[in-house]
């Protein structure tokens, strides 16, 4: 192998050693807090068990809780989010809109939220065991459920204000943040249906028929209701 292929190989390589070394520790802090509590063990103790330093330890998680919450605080892949917003404005036709007028949703929103909610769940440590692990240390500190769930709901923004960048639409606009609030719930659905027992099918599935429904509930009919435009 050149040097210069090398090269081009070495931040791919970093990229997986990161993710391994935040999975292998998320995976300890889950164990231990669902061994002893939080209060359990100290992170010298989770660094020892990992076989890194205190200093690695923060570059990857603020605190303890972080690093048991994981995944759920990831950001967005880079590649896929620049994917994601190109596709928006290639997908708009300045001609055709009227002056004056905000920018209608581009036609291929909910594909582009699919492909990149699957591109972010393939970076994740994405598996039932490491979930089972989750579980376990909430069963133990059910106070972590108010840090996942203010977790979902910090995503759930993310995804509104990256929606509404792509459509060029206000921070707040409402269209932006129901978008997110829909997709946010088929996501949900379909990483519950994914990491039950039975299951056989992949995340992508159960998130398309997820979307696929929804997709059905709101074109039965054009309901216009009292009181309202």
């Amino acid at each position: 192998m050149t040097e210069s292929a090398k090269l081009c190989q070495a931040p791919g390589l970093r990229a997986r050693k990161r993710e391994a070394t935040r999975s292998a520790i998320t995976k300890a802090a889950r164990i231990f807090t669902a061994q002893s509590g939080l209060n359990g063990f100290t992170i010298e103790q989770l660094c020892e068990e990992v076989g890194v330093s205190r200093r690695t330890f923060f570059n990857y998680f603020p605190s303890k809780e972080d690093a048991i919450i994981g995944y759920l605080q990831d950001e967005f892949p880079a590649d896929a989010m620049a994917v994601f917003l190109a596709c928006g404005k290639a997908d708009k036709d300045p001609e055709g809109n009227p002056a004056g007028e905000p920018w209608p949703l581009s036609t291929t929103l909910v594909q582009d939220l699919f492909t990149l909610a699957c591109a972010m769940t393939e970076q994740m440590d994405f598996s039932r065991g490491h979930i089972q692990d989750l579980l376990a240390a909430m069963k133990k500190e059910p106070q972590l459920m108010i840090k996942v769930i203010g977790s979902a709901h910090a995503r759930e923004q993310e995804f509104a204000e990256l929606i509404a960048q792509r459509e060029q639409l206000p921070v707040d606009d409402p269209m932006a943040r129901m978008a997110a609030a829909l997709f946010g719930t088929c996501s949900q659905r379909a990483s519950m249906a994914f990491f039950s027992e039975d299951n056989t099918s992949s995340y992508a599935c159960l998130l398309a028929a997820n979307i696929t429904t929804a997709q059905k509930l709101f074109t039965l009919s054009h309901t216009t209701f009292e009181g309202t435009p």
